[in-house]
């Protein structure tokens, strides 16, 4: 290797440390600029029509949801063994499916709320007529008599 190389290769490292010096500056400005704080992020949320909680709303969420259960299966025993059919098609359902959400994310809500019987079943159901990627983001209204191919056509929106 002669001089003239050896002073090309070292212009080419110093450019290179320079070039890469600007462009990390560069980006750890873009980094400070884009941090998300909690106020920001429920600010955001709200505008958008969400309803932001924190653990403790979700817990008395949560208790006044099981006492309720608990009370309307006290007062609902005796209806529900004498017509456990009519009271399974008469509930209704309104499945909010939100972006990011996983046919079993859907099939868990599903579950919850006893439109379906089998969450494993339902999910698989989708994977295996193709309906799990086509699923949309939106508002439906499920009932419990419905049958798996028809959630599915209607969470896809395939009538």
């Amino acid at each position: 290797m002669n001089k003239r190389t050896a002073q090309a290769f070292a212009l080419g490292i110093l450019f290179s440390a320079i070039f890469l010096w600007a462009g990390s500056s560069v980006i750890a400005d873009k980094g400070t600029e884009n941090k998300v704080t909690v106020s920001n992020a429920k600010q955001l949320l709200e505008t958008k029509g969400y309803k932001v909680m924190d653990n403790d709303e979700v817990a008395k969420l949560n208790e006044k949801s099981a006492a309720a259960k608990t009370e309307k299966t006290k007062a609902e025993a005796p209806a529900e063994k004498a017509k456990p059919e009519e009271v399974k098609e008469e509930k209704k359902f309104t499945l909010v499916i939100a972006g990011g959400m996983t046919p079993g994310d859907v099939a868990v809500m599903l579950k919850s709320q006893g439109i379906i019987d089998d969450e494993d079943k339902f999910e698989r159901f989708l994977i295996d007529k193709g309906y799990h990627m086509k699923v949309q983001i939106g508002r439906y209204e499920l009932t419990g008599g419905m049958d798996y191919d028809q959630i599915a056509k209607v969470i896809t929106k395939n009538r």
